[in-house]
């Protein structure tokens, strides 16, 4: 059996336009009029979002905690990501109201310092497996207040 060397891997991901982990790895921003999100993209394919109106509104009206994903490249300067939150509605007493599935995809200017995103959501109520077949959402979403605003790549002092 032949070894494939660390050159040939590399060799072959620029052949084929992919771009290796650490060129996506980092913190980015998105800063918006009345929002911002911050994006943390882990080498080993885990991602995590803070959005600034996670706690004063959301989709279906809910608010969500942290949002934790995980991430692959799927093209040239392409990544798709999923994300999962937990809702709770806060209108009386707080109460866990179910979780978020968020699928998105990023597309990486050629510096790898900004992306444009778009995803699309879906919340499931308390005490159903969102992953199950045939599992039915009770709201759907999308992200399309993202268009036209890119996150930007928070630079190292």
């Amino acid at each position: 059996m032949k070894r494939i060397g660390l050159f040939s891997i590399l060799g072959w991901l620029a052949l084929a336009g992919l771009a290796a982990a650490d060129d996506f790895s980092g913190t980015y921003m998105a800063t918006l009029p009345q929002r911002a999100e911050i994006l943390q993209l882990h080498r080993d394919g885990t991602a995590s979002i803070t959005l600034s109106d996670e706690v004063t509104a959301g989709a279906g009206g809910f608010t969500f905690s942290d949002s934790f994903g995980s991430w692959k490249v799927t093209g040239p300067r392409t990544l798709t990501a999923r994300f999962v939150n937990l809702n709770f509605d806060v209108t009386g007493t707080p109460s866990y109201t179910g979780a978020a599935v968020v699928d998105y995809t990023f597309q990486f200017a050629p510096t790898f310092q900004t992306f444009s995103a778009s995803c699309q959501g879906k919340i499931y109520p308390a005490g159903q497996d969102p992953f199950a077949p045939g599992a039915i959402p009770y709201v759907v979403f999308d992200c399309s207040y993202l268009n036209g605003y890119l996150y930007k790549r928070v630079p190292l002092p």
